[in-house]
């Protein structure tokens, strides 16, 4: 099978794509070992880059897993709970963000998040987090650019929420929330002011409004050294749910 390149969608968002129906579509289950990467060049006709792009992203999203001098494996699932992420920043930490990078891309797989086609425009916002004077978290989001025109010439070191509100109209108020550790890599160790590898906390966020609209999506990686997640669950008086 050969991947467009015609479509306005990078070829490994397509492969990754396709890599990640066939494990939720149970072609590959958990525990099942995948092609190696010759063998996914030769099959998709793409470049040897373009496949190890693919697989580390699902690999860092917990879909594979890497086993060292064995291969790459479909993992095993994830379970969720009805636990609420009491997710917020202490206003004693400040609101003090810089900005990375900031850039337009293809919506690509996140076309079927925002509602929008794979080949349609998002921004791509990378900032840093700090508490205190202290970087302390990589954040990465995306947002349609359609529903945001103008957004990347705007100062975007505060609350991007705030932001999104007060020129967008537009209110955040729910969320569906993953939270998983990482360890850090070379470059987020490098922008975090880390010396050595450490486990880092990986929270994926998809941020919705009051209708469930979904108008953002965040990625963040906390520094396990420096912050904690707090995590309720609330009872019914008539006991356990």
């Amino acid at each position: 099978m050969k991947l467009s390149e015609g479509t306005g969608v990078t070829l490994y968002y397509q492969l990754k794509k396709l890599l990640s129906e066939k494990i939720q579509k149970r072609i590959w289950n958990p525990g099942d070992q995948i092609p190696n990467e010759m063998d996914l060049v030769n099959l998709y006709q793409v470049s040897r880059a373009t496949v190890r792009q693919a697989v580390l992203e699902l690999v860092r999203e917990g879909l594979l897993i890497r086993k060292k001098g064995k291969g790459t494996f479909v993992a095993e699932p994830k379970y969720e709970t009805d636990f609420i992420i009491q997710f917020c920043y202490p206003k004693e930490f400040g609101n003090k963000h810089e900005v990375i990078s900031k850039k337009i891309i293809d919506a690509g797989t996140l076309g079927e998040v925002f509602e929008i086609e794979p080949n349609e425009k998002v921004y791509e916002i990378v900032r840093l987090r700090y508490f205190n004077d202290e970087a302390v978290a990589i954040e990465m989001v995306v947002l349609p650019a359609k529903q945001f025109p103008g957004l990347l010439d705007i100062d975007l070191s505060g609350r991007l929420f705030d932001i999104l509100y007060e020129k967008y109209g537009v209110r955040i108020t729910k969320f569906s929330s993953t939270v998983e550790p990482v360890i850090l890599t070379g470059k987020e160790m490098k922008l975090l002011g880390v010396e050595e590898k450490k486990t880092a906390l990986l929270l994926n966020r998809q941020c919705k409004d009051a209708e469930g609209k979904t108008y953002l999506a965040n990625k963040s990686i906390f520094r396990g050294d420096r912050c904690k997640l707090l995590f309720q669950n609330f009872y019914d008086k008539a006991g356990d749910r």
